[in-house]
């Protein structure tokens, strides 16, 4: 980006927001389509990869870290077909450090390509803890923005940092390990301001995009292991590969002083969360809302925080303040039922048959079917229909038509696009928790044991 594209506000966060809001106004992302909070699925990754692939340090190693986001997983697959080792973090590191994923013999592209997906990799790959005396010879990252000298800002969780930090602790890399990003051109700034930069912070040695490739030149300092006084003793908990790492070090006679206040990671704004409530706000607006257009900020707030809902033929609610309570759930969710079984008797079921399914599973006991609409309904996601098995925690989703209409029979049905853009779906009300991501896995038609219409999805 020129300077004239530089946001005014001098923070990791608005540089971030500048570089989700381009991509966003320009059309410059593949699925997932959402780019807030994540690494971007940027237009021309694939181009990027087969750059990459073409520098000699990719040609010479043997093993290559990759990290898990969507716009890495052509990089995954050109590593597998040229017959390199990967290792890829487990999300969010939850329950583990690395999945290895070891060249498989005569396998055609198109296992190769399954392996090199999220689903592939969780099902094929096996788990490699900070015991382990593997050796790596090449990290690629992906990233939201970069700089011509080497500064690099992820999506501001930490992750890739504290990743790096445990492959150092390891003994896995070191200050001479090449550390390469791939990116879209609009990504690299000439420059970043060095001041925003923590010491934890791993910085880029190469830069490919799908036209250029960036040496960075001198090369900056990289961490040299895990910082503990940077981590609170919550994410300490969090994530049991640090708490071993921590426990090896005071075995090794280490006094470790972790953070005393709980701020690890950049405080951001839900965009999705922020998304929808501007989108209900629009929705439910009054004359009355319009009349008080000048009053103070808190009273706005305090006023249209909780847009007015249809209340689907109930008794008249007694106390506003119990909207959201458990009791007004249960009676939602009856009505719910009740008008999709009047859809069912007013209007015949398509018979179509399901030419796809998926199974969700790891759904929490707290998460109800209009979650999982409202998430799909976000993500541009609509199967034909829904099978819940909430109590069991998991649910499948039928599509009957995957394709264009304009698209031949000859034209694969577009089932990676869709479980990409499925991709960290939490559902319920623990989206904190451990292991909360959903799982998400091909699945055969099944026999509907409890069918819900999704015609307003």
């Amino acid at each position: 980006m020129t300077e004239e594209q530089l946001p005014q506000e001098v923070t990791k966060h608005s540089f971030r927001q500048k570089v989700w809001d381009y991509l966003m106004k320009n059309e410059l992302v593949n699925f997932p389509l959402t780019v807030y909070d994540r690494i971007p699925n940027f237009k021309g990754a694939a181009e990027a990869a087969q750059r990459l692939t073409e520098l000699e340090v990719f040609k010479q190693s043997k093993v290559i870290k990759i990290n898990p986001d969507k716009p890495q997983e052509p990089v995954r697959f050109l590593a597998l077909e040229a017959n390199k080792e990967i290792l890829v973090p487990i999300p969010r590191l939850r329950s583990g450090l690395f999945l290895h994923v070891t060249p498989v013999a005569d396998a055609s592209k198109s296992e190769l390509r399954t392996l090199s997906k999220i689903y592939g990799l969780m099902e094929f790959g096996k788990p490699l803890g900070v015991d382990s005396k593997i050796k790596i010879d090449l990290v690629v990252l992906g990233s939201v923005c970069v700089s011509r000298d080497g500064y690099r800002l992820g999506k501001g969780k930490g992750f890739a940092d504290l990743e790096f930090a445990m492959m150092m602790r390891m003994g896995a890399v070191n200050q001479d390990t090449v550390v390469i990003t791939t990116v879209h051109d609009c990504q690299v700034f000439d420059c970043l301001p060095p001041q925003i930069f923590k010491e934890y912070d791993v910085p880029v040695d190469i830069i490919v995009t799908p036209t250029q490739t960036i040496i960075v030149n001198p090369k900056l300092k990289k961490p040299g292991g895990i910082i503990w006084h940077m981590l609170s003793e919550r994410r300490i908990k969090s994530m049991p590969v640090l708490q071993q790492l921590k426990e090896m070090e005071e075995k090794e006679g280490k006094v470790i002083t972790l953070k005393e206040e709980d701020s690890d990671v950049e405080t951001q704004k839900p965009y999705r969360n922020r998304t929808s409530y501007i989108k209900n706000k629009k929705r439910f607006k009054t004359k009355k809302d319009a009349s008080n257009v000048n009053d103070e900020e808190g009273d706005k707030r305090t006023k249209t925080r909780f847009p007015k809902r249809r209340t689907y033929n109930k008794s008249k609610l007694e106390d506003d303040n119990n909207v959201f309570s458990n009791e007004l759930e249960e009676k939602m969710e009856n009505n719910e039922k009740v008008t999709q079984q009047r859809r069912k008797n007013l209007r015949p079921r398509s018979k179509s048959q399901v030419e796809f399914s998926l199974k969700l599973s790891n759904i929490s006991s707290s998460a109800r079917i209009r979650d999982l609409k409202n998430a799909l309904l976000e993500r541009g996601i609509k199967p034909n229909e829904i099978t819940w098995l909430g109590h069991r925690g998991i649910c499948y989703l039928h599509f009957n038509k995957l394709r264009k209409n304009n698209s031949s029979p000859e034209q694969p049905i577009q089932v990676d696009s869709i479980m990409a853009n499925l991709h960290e779906l939490r559902i319920g009300e623990s989206a904190e928790g451990m292991n909360d991501f959903i799982i998400v896995e091909p699945a055969k038609p099944i026999s509907r044991i409890e069918v819900t219409d999704v015609t307003s999805v």
